[in-house]
């Protein structure tokens, strides 16, 4: 999860799944106001954000990419820095968002997250972070993975007597949604939570194919969160076994068709399109508050 290198020649999954989402939501945004800045929080080594966010963006708007990671960012800011795209780090579920940088730089008109808040175990708190980085009647767009069966291939390996000692907390990085009946209930609920108004919140499966089977192996290691922590002289064995054991439950699926086979690595997603909804303190008068908060600005 953190080989940047790696992440940086395997993002076709987020790309298709983030150009198809975007093509749907696009028209239903507000670029009245076609200046400024707009944040994307977890742009990984930035390939998303550069060939999928960046081109639809109205010419005078600039993004602000954000990732937990530093090798992420570092290999994003080397590879994409340029006059309408920055990068810098941050963890979107840090309790103290109000002593961040990227808080002192905003507040930001819209807030984008793809692929990345199924890392967040506390939903709540990265959804409030995100609100309190929006402007008032600011909008934010999310994609966040549901479910995949990757999460029980890492389960498997966890019981191996081999490997345990490396994943005894997998349960940590399952999506927070995965063992949700009602993934698309519970995300609304938060989101009204935070203070937001919800326009669209979906929940979809999908999958990521290709014929070229060592591109779909490098996207699940990609996105394995266990590699970093093998010593390097088990680390052949170990990914041996993560592709066996993917075969086996159905995280990656080989298909013979006509044309050749296709390999493909089925997943869940949902995305949602909210509105940052100005609220009032009912011990405030209207006037007053609308006043103090614009001058503010958080």
């Amino acid at each position: 999860m953190d080989d940047a290198e790696l992440y940086a020649k395997s993002s076709s999954l987020q790309q298709q799944f983030v150009n198809k989402v975007l093509q749907e939501l696009w028209p239903a945004l507000d670029w009245q106001c076609e200046q400024g800045t707009v944040l994307d929080v977890g742009c990984g080594a930035g390939d998303v954000t550069t060939y999928e966010l960046l081109p639809r963006l109205p010419p005078g708007v600039s993004v602000l990419a954000v990732d937990i990671s530093p090798a992420m960012i570092a290999k994003a800011a080397d590879r994409f820095s340029g006059p309408r795209l920055c990068f810098r780090q941050l963890d979107i579920g840090t309790p103290r968002i109000g002593e961040t940088d990227v808080w002192r730089l905003g507040p930001f008109p819209k807030v984008f997250s793809f692929f990345c808040l199924h890392w967040v175990q506390d939903q709540r708190l990265a959804l409030q972070n995100i609100g309190k980085l929006l402007s008032p009647g600011g909008e934010t767009v999310l994609i966040i993975v549901t479910g995949s069966p990757i999460y029980m291939m890492f389960e498997t390996l966890s019981k191996s007597s081999r490997w345990s000692a490396y994943m005894m907390d997998y349960r940590q990085f399952e999506p927070p949604y995965v063992r949700t009946e009602d993934p698309v209930a519970v995300l609304t609920k938060y989101l009204h939570e935070a203070g937001f108004s919800v326009k669209t919140c979906r929940n979809e499966d999908s999958s990521y194919s290709s014929t070229d089977e060592q591109k779909v192996k490098n996207t699940i290691t990609a996105i394995n969160p266990f590699v970093g922590r093998i010593p390097q002289q088990q680390r052949e064995a170990f990914l041996q076994d993560c592709v066996a054991e993917a075969y086996s439950n159905g995280t990656i699926r080989a298909d013979t068709l006509p044309g050749g086979t296709v390999y493909s690595f089925p997943y869940s997603a949902m995305f949602a399109h909210a509105v940052k909804v100005h609220r009032v303190s009912r011990a405030t008068s209207y006037s007053s508050n609308l006043h103090s908060n614009h001058t503010a600005g958080h």
